[in-house]
């Protein structure tokens, strides 16, 4: 018999903050959103959906298990995602805080 791990919900309720994130396929962040803390993420991961459909755009494949949709309009394609992180934010995990300081050079 295999266990599995049983997987967080990325859209259930949280107490923190999550981020409503539009990026190109070059990972470049072209908009970002702050959800409040308890925000329906569900409704927010749908109704995005329904509004890039709405705009003309083909939703492609999705997942809620990383609250991730890719859709396009050729020759464009996006990633929308809700996120539980600012993507502005510097990360200060792994190595990513021994590259000195971004904007002083330091």
């Amino acid at each position: 018999m295999i266990r599995r791990r049983a997987s967080a919900d990325p859209l259930a309720a949280s107490s923190e903050p999550r981020w409503y994130v539009v990026r190109s396929m070059h990972g470049t962040v072209l908009e970002a959103s702050e959800l409040p803390a308890g925000a329906d993420l569900k409704r927010a991961f749908v109704q995005a959906m329904l509004e890039w459909m709405d705009a003309g755009w083909s939703v492609g494949e999705f997942s809620s298990a990383s609250a991730t949709f890719f859709c396009d309009r050729h020759p464009e394609r996006r990633m929308v995602s809700i996120d539980p992180a600012d993507p502005h934010a510097v990360p200060m995990y792994g190595g990513a805080r021994l590259g000195g300081c971004p904007s002083c050079g330091d």
